[in-house]
């Protein structure tokens, strides 16, 4: 077979091609592609587009059939490329010369270095899903399960892990002593845990930016955005989350940690257009089967509180009576290690890189 790259921009022939292509690879339960953010993506449109310039690649066959595609991001003064939005059959030739001709023009722009799977953003989506294909949750990564062995052969290692934690539900007589002592330790302390409510939530979303940016910039990847696009991206919770399963930490009324979670919708909530798309997401909301703890932050100076939140939701879980999924968590960070005792199994997760020569 031969195949051919292809480099675009507003072409609409060849943005369908890239579009599409998921939907071929993909059934419908497993596919948690964003068409309208990948189309905002590919036209410069997206909240974000200012901060970087995309260049998208697809591999067609002697047909003229798509069979992989990727987005390069080059962020300006920064010799650290990021190559993400990438699917494909499994074809180890035409992944070859895509990754080629990305590599060339990342070197072209002066970098010295590829990451991957990015997103173009470290705030839209990143890094590849490497076990347990036949379960996934809202807000993971998901892929096919060969994409890892494709850019191993390509030259790329494996620079980061993370991992999610499957929690089963919660007996009612479930206790952890070290985490009740915990929790009670910071009260008398005088930290105050509470959730927000549907009339505070933007407040809520500003708290936990305020927090959020500061913990997570030393996180791969991680790059500064402004409250207005976090607000902007991260807004649509308000459409999804059960205010008992949100948490925040306050000290002397002063926002120190937040603890964020929403039920597991699927794959439902990534391309909802359609009536029966909403009533499914509403059905969801008011009767969640699971749910899937999404963040997690502690002020620096407030160590131990962790462990405090963690067993106030861990209370509201046992009311429940579901199981959970404590999401991307990654290697090093001790909440990976919270209530082992409920953990049935685990996800794992990898970012990649390359230095190029």
């Amino acid at each position: 077979m031969n195949y051919t790259v292809i480099t675009f921009s507003h072409e609409e022939h060849h943005i369908r091609q890239f579009l599409e292509l998921p939907k071929h690879l993909y059934s419908r339960k497993e596919r948690v592609q964003n068409p309208a953010e990948e189309l905002a993506i590919l036209k410069g449109t997206h909240v974000l587009s200012h901060y970087f310039q995309v260049y998208p690649f697809l591999v067609i066959d002697e047909n003229e059939t798509a069979v992989s595609r990727a987005v390069l991001t080059i962020y300006p003064e920064d010799t650290n490329a990021c190559l993400g939005f990438f699917e494909s059959e499994e074809t180890e030739e035409a992944v070859c010369l895509l990754f080629q001709e990305a590599e060339q023009l990342a070197k072209a722009h002066g970098c010295t270095q590829i990451t991957g799977p990015i997103d173009a953003s470290f705030w839209i989506r990143y890094r590849f899903k490497t076990n347990h294909f036949e379960h996934s949750y809202t807000g993971e990564p998901y892929n096919k399960d060969y994409y890892l062995k494709l850019w191993l052969s390509a030259g790329y290692q494996i620079a980061e892990y993370y991992c999610s934690n499957h929690y089963t539900s919660i007996d009612p007589a479930h206790q952890n002593p070290q985490f009740s002592a915990r929790l009670l330790a910071k009260q008398a302390e005088g930290y105050v845990i509470k959730s927000p409510s549907a009339d505070s939530f933007d407040r809520t979303l500003h708290e936990v930016y305020g927090l959020l940016i500061e913990l997570y910039r030393h996180f791969p990847a991680y790059r500064h955005i402004t409250e207005k696009e976090f607000t902007s991206m991260y807004g649509y919770l308000k459409l999804l989350i059960r205010y008992p399963m949100v948490k925040m930490a306050y000290l002397q009324k002063q926002p120190v940690g937040f603890f964020i979670s929403i039920p597991d919708y699927g794959n439902t909530v990534y391309d909802a257009h359609s009536l029966s798309d909403f009533l499914r997401i509403l059905r969801v909301r008011l009767r969640p089967r699971s749910y899937v703890m999404l963040y997690m932050g502690v002020a620096p100076a407030h160590r131990g509180l962790g462990k405090a939140m963690a067993e106030v939701i861990k209370e509201e879980l046992k009311k429940t009576g579901v199981p959970s999924v404590g999401a991307l968590i990654r290697q090093g960070n001790v909440n990976k290690d919270y209530f082992q005792e409920l953990i049935d199994y685990e996800f794992e997760y990898v970012l990649l890189d390359k230095h190029l020569v």
